[in-house]
């Protein structure tokens, strides 16, 4: 019993290490795009991106940004964000070993 609970420990903490990369990866991302865009505020508008129940404030976001061509995203800002890009799915990847942690250590 006592090595179960070592197992959800360790699978939650992973998993919440992966949820918070995930986060501010979207955070980064959203900046950088709505900079990009000439948005105002693009720091608030990637708090209401990374934040919301259902991810309701990024699909929000996606839906006005198509007004707003992109304006100025040179080569540097293109790196970053594949950069983004990749460490946003390590972070899934992170949550998912992390569920599959905690998952195994109620089952044993």
């Amino acid at each position: 019993m006592k090595q179960n609970m070592i197992y959800i420990v360790i699978g939650a903490a992973i998993a919440i290490v992966g949820g918070v990369e995930v986060a501010y990866q979207i955070y980064k991302m959203t900046v950088i795009d709505a900079e990009a865009r000439g948005l105002k505020h693009p720091r608030l508008l990637g708090m209401l991106a990374m934040n919301g129940n259902n991810s309701s404030g990024l699909v929000l976001y996606l839906i006005g940004r198509r007004k707003y061509p992109v304006l100025h995203m040179d080569q540097a800002m293109q790196k970053i964000m594949e950069k983004r890009k990749k460490a946003a799915g390590a972070g899934l990847a992170f949550v998912v070993v992390g569920a599959i942690g905690v998952v195994l250590g109620c089952m044993m």
